[in-house]
């Protein structure tokens, strides 16, 4: 693991087309998600992370040897295996903050604690289970418009972001941008006077359709 420089109401939606076009991207859409709601915070105990609908070639930071999350999951075969699904592309060690001062960030612009959207997993080595975001947040609650959209995880005392922009919901939503969502929450931390490291955290975890393996390193 090294590291390498490198629907909601018109006012939600005109500050989220001014935050990307600050950033250099184009304004994109949301999703309508599934709305599942899972009765535990972690998966029954399984041996290690299945092989999943990566990109070929890819090759991520064995999850053993980060405290740092490297994919999110969705479970397959009723929870007998894990697939990956989309990379996480922020992180922070918290050294001089909190995860709640972190999230607290999404929670102060009003965002949804309680989107519809899929549910997804993550592997914690510590306890070698897969478990639930310990925060999600999007701009509108279905993304029919547009929304940017966080799952966050907080594992040894570190936060795991992935951070995405979603598609219309034409009815279901899907990923438009992992570059876009990981821009978006640069620019937001840093307006609530976290620092965004100018190296990035290779984690190797490259994901269609546009996520260069990357994870952004911020911190208080």
């Amino acid at each position: 693991m090294t590291e390498d420089p490198g629907d909601g109401t018109p006012d939600t939606d005109s500050a989220r087309r001014r935050l990307l076009r600050a950033i250099g991207a184009g304004v994109a859409g949301g999703g309508l998600a599934s709305l599942l709601l899972p009765g535990a915070t972690e998966s029954p105990a399984i041996e290690e992370a299945a092989a999943g609908p990566v990109d070929e070639g890819t090759e991520a930071v064995p999850e053993s040897e980060t405290p740092y999350a490297v994919w999110q999951y969705v479970p397959a075969d009723g929870g007998a295996r894990f697939e990956p699904t989309s990379p996480i592309n922020v992180v922070s060690p918290l050294e001089n903050g909190s995860f709640d001062a972190l999230v607290g960030v999404f929670r102060d612009l009003g965002w949804y604690e309680a989107p519809a959207e899929y549910v997804r997993y993550a592997w914690d080595r510590t306890s070698e289970r897969y478990r639930l975001a310990s925060y999600v947040g999007a701009e509108t609650q279905f993304g029919v418009a547009g929304r940017l959209h966080v799952r966050c995880w907080h594992l040894e005392a570190t936060a795991s972001i992935q951070a995405h922009v979603d598609t219309p919901a034409r009815p279901k939503h899907g990923i438009h941008s992992y570059s876009d969502g990981r821009a978006a929450v640069e620019a937001l931390v840093r307006d609530a006077g976290w620092r965004v490291a100018e190296s990035r955290l290779a984690l190797g975890n490259d994901k269609r359709p546009d996520h260069d393996g990357m994870a952004s390193v911020i911190r208080r």
